[in-house]
């Protein structure tokens, strides 16, 4: 059976955007479609922002220059392995009004 080319693929998920439990079950099904869809997922993440897994994952991806702006802010940085994609990078947008949420979530 002759595989659909990555471009169709991709044309495919991208119309199944906003069917997030659809997508997360798709990317299961091999490694081809998870790089294809894990973009996808994490384009907008700020949509799931009331999720405090999803922003403590999130604070696990920065650097040491980026953790030392949110000690003023008390905010502990969870230590998790290594993800295997670069998560974060994916997000398009992001608006302060989100950041300011981010930290009064966060703080303690």
């Amino acid at each position: 059976m002759n595989a659909l080319p990555n471009e169709c693929l991709l044309e495919i998920f991208n119309n199944l955007r906003n069917h997030y439990r659809t997508l997360f079950s798709c990317l299961l099904v091999n490694r081809l479609w998870c790089t294809i869809i894990v973009p996808i997922l994490w384009r907008n993440p700020t949509k799931h922002l009331d999720d405090k897994r999803l922003l403590k994952f999130c604070l696990s991806t920065l650097n040491t220059k980026e953790e030392a702006l949110l000690i003023p802010f008390k905010i502990i940085i969870p230590k998790v392995s290594k993800p295997l994609f670069e998560y974060t990078s994916y997000a398009t947008s992001i608006v302060s009004s989100h950041l300011t949420f981010i930290i009064k979530k966060l703080a303690h």
